[in-house]
């Protein structure tokens, strides 16, 4: 199985060696600036240089992560971070933003792409879709089971990476807004602050069904489900941990390269020694098996319970004393009134050749034997090469200083790491950002997502609605009722087939926007639109909701550079939270099925509640939301001039009368009636005041 891809992770430079030492084919690390860990050392210019450098030596391939969204006022820096990278001689940039994705592929059309698994790939057609806007891989979603990625696998021409080890999340990566609307610390910008790893009462009405750390997962573990990955295809298994210490990279490594190169039983000792260097109470293989619910799930203790011990090899790894050797083939000639000349190539095709400085002479008293020459120049010490086989050929009755011998061992060891090291990269293109022109300020209008029915045909009594989202079966229902309103089925925000009963859908993914094709007209939030560049990838809607993470002079960058696409923003309701394939209420003992809303109490006596999606598909999952809504009725005058051209209200737990309530209140807020502000502590302003970090 060596030739898939054994990927670690590397927060600095320590971690990197520990890695590279341990059996890495590869690593991930990040540049100073937006990556999805910026809690980890990561590297400046000279660090990502020399560690690329290092890696290559080793034929270790460098992945550098830029996998954060991008907003409008950092594309600059990012793209010359991306730069950076390249200049430096990574072999792969790992990329959440699609926009970001698309400028650097124009400047640099030889640079590798790796799609984050930020970007929620669930399907083929995610991943057609990004081989179509130059990925060449794609790090599949951690919450796949195996028929979906043997499903994905079969008609894909990128590679396929997936996670083999490590923490996972309760959220689907890429669609968490906990962190971020919780504290400001966005997972989508490196910055969670993990509130997943804290206690919460499950409740339902006002009753606490159970309390525990209920969104706190196991770590995942699949080191016996190798075989199985590679018979699916997967190209590089990647073992998470950029905030972890050396010695975990090490052992984890080390363990995960043992079964890769022989294939076996995973051992008793081995599995101790993956759950001696990080555990939460054990390992999952929930995912990818199917095997969700309580069993995933740390309930009891969020943080490790593993004593960090490691094995004397994996500690002597980390700190640099046990080392790879490079097996290289040596030939040395040396002629009578002629200088040494030593030539060395490796198995992977780099060959160099040096010669000395001094010239050969008749020996006076002792001539220089071929056992000598050969013995000098197998004294390869502590450079990253050893003596596969040496062959040296020399007149007889001749001599040299053994220091010349030396020196041209050295020079004949520093070229070949050179060679080994080197990159040449192609030039990079001078195209500059292409910004848009700005969009015209427009009347705003209103539109409604609804989850049933009655909201539905409330929101269309109460009038001033242009357009209402609902899902495929409620869709269809309103249809009969819209007079005039124009109705939008909202497709799944995991990708997956459904039954449209209308002209136009609304998307939540690359995946959808591709399936849908003319159909896919309007784009959710969960695209995760952070600037005009990713807007002007998504061709042909007409309309985008902007991500609900932006504030207001954010929101003001976008809208100078977007041109005629319309845009949208969320200004009543609750935000999702997470959106999660094991539902934290079946995996606490119960199961809602829909019929009735559980709800999770945090420690400030927040409530938080849950409702179920696609139930009935054989997918269930269980989508979290805030506490209190999204409020902006009553400073409509600060979003008039934002240019936008749409606020959406989106009603999830509340009533019909609620919802006709809450479209008048907008209505006449867009006519210029001022709107009362709610009552303390029972709305938000989402991030339009704050934004994230």
């Amino acid at each position: 199985m060596a030739d898939m891809e054994l990927l670690a992770p590397a927060g600095g430079m320590r971690e990197l060696v520990a890695a590279v030492q341990s059996g890495a084919d590869a690593v991930y690390l990040g540049a100073l600036e937006f990556s999805a860990r910026a809690g980890a050392g990561n590297f400046g210019y000279d660090e990502l240089k020399e560690a690329v450098e290092y890696c290559h030596v080793y034929g270790v391939k460098v992945h550098c992560a830029l996998n954060t969204l991008i907003k409008e006022n950092e594309l600059g820096a990012a793209v010359d971070t991306a730069r950076m990278i390249y200049e430096c001689g990574a072999d792969a940039i790992i990329i959440q933003d699609i926009g970001l994705a698309a400028h650097i592929k124009r400047i640099m059309p030889e640079i590798e792409l790796h799609a984050s698994t930020q970007m929620t790939v669930t399907s083929p057609d995610g991943v057609r879709y990004l081989e179509e806007h130059g990925f060449s891989r794609v790090v599949l979603a951690r919450e796949l089971n195996l028929p979906e990625i043997r499903h994905i696998a079969k008609g894909a021409r990128a590679e396929l990476e997936v996670f083999v080890h490590g923490a996972i999340c309760m959220c689907y990566s890429g669609q968490c807004l906990m962190s971020s609307v919780l504290g400001g610390r966005s997972g989508n910008r490196g910055r969670c602050a993990q509130p997943c790893r804290l206690p919460y009462a499950l409740m339902r009405g006002g009753k606490k069904e159970a309390e525990a750390y209920l969104l706190s997962p196991k770590d995942m573990s699949l080191i016996e489900q190798l075989p199985e990955l590679k018979r699916l295809g997967v190209a590089s298994l990647k073992i998470e941990g950029r905030l972890k210490s050396a010695e975990y990279v090490s052992a984890v490594t080390g363990v995960y390269r043992k079964y890769l190169d022989s294939p076996a039983k995973v051992s008793g000792s081995d599995k101790k020694e993956l759950l001696d260097a990080f555990s939460r109470s054990g390992f999952t293989d929930g995912y990818l098996t199917g095997r969700l619910g309580r069993a995933m799930m740390s309930h009891d203790v969020p943080a490790n319970t593993a004593e960090c011990v490691y094995t004397p090899e994996a500690k002597q790894r980390a700190d640099g004393k046990i080392v790879r050797k490079i097996p290289i083939s040596i030939f040395a000639e040396l002629k009578r009134d002629d200088v040494l000349r030593v030539t060395a190539y490796d198995e992977d095709g780099f060959c160099v050749t040096c010669c000395g400085d001094v010239r050969a002479e008749p020996a006076k008293n002792t001539a220089m034997s071929r056992e000598r020459l050969t013995e000098q120049l197998k004294k390869l010490g502590d450079t990253p090469f050893t003596a596969a086989d040496i062959n040296a050929e020399l007149d007889e009755g001749i001599t040299i200083p053994v220091k010349e011998i030396n020196s041209v061992r050295r020079s004949v060891c520093a070229e070949i790491s050179t060679q080994r090291a080197r990159r040449d990269r192609k030039n990079i293109n001078d195209i500059p950002l292409r910004f848009g022109r700005a969009a015209e300020k427009k009347e705003i209008y209103l539109t409604a997502e609804v989850e049933n029915a009655d909201q539905g045909l409330a929101v269309l009594k109460a009038g001033g609605i242009r357009r209402i989202y609902a899902q495929p079966c409620v869709a269809a229902e309103l249809i009969k009722h819209a007079d005039g309103v124009e109705i939008v089925t909202r497709t799944a925000d995991i990708f997956r087939v459904e039954e449209i009963p209308t002209e136009s859908v609304s998307v939540s993914s690359p995946a959808a926007l591709r399936f849908y094709g003319s159909r896919a007209k309007y784009g959710d939030m969960r695209l995760n639109v952070f600037n005009s560049l990713t807007a002007a990838e998504l061709k042909g809607l007409s309309c985008v909701t902007l991500s609900p993470e932006l504030n207001l002079h954010e929101i003001r960058d976008i809208t100078e550079h977007i041109g005629d696409m319309e845009t949208g923003i969320i200004g009543y309701g609750r935000l999702p939270l997470m959106l999660m394939r094991n539902c934290p209420v079946k995996a606490a003992g119960f199961c809602q099925a829909g019929k009735e809303i559980y709800s999770l109490r945090d420690r400030k006596g927040m409530t938080f509640p849950i409702i179920c999606r696609d139930r009935g598909t054989g997918s269930c999952r269980a989508e979290m939301l805030n506490s209190k809504p999204v409020f902006i009725a009553d400073i409509m005058d600060e979003i008039k001039g934002l240019k936008i051209n749409c606020i959406r209200l989106k009603f999830t737990v509340e009533n019909s009368a609620q919802c006709g309530k809450i479209v008048g209140v907008y209505k006449n807020a867009l006519k210029g009636i001022k709107a009362d502000t709610p009552e303390a502590n029972t709305f938000t302003r989402g991030h339009l005041k704050r934004g994230v970090k």
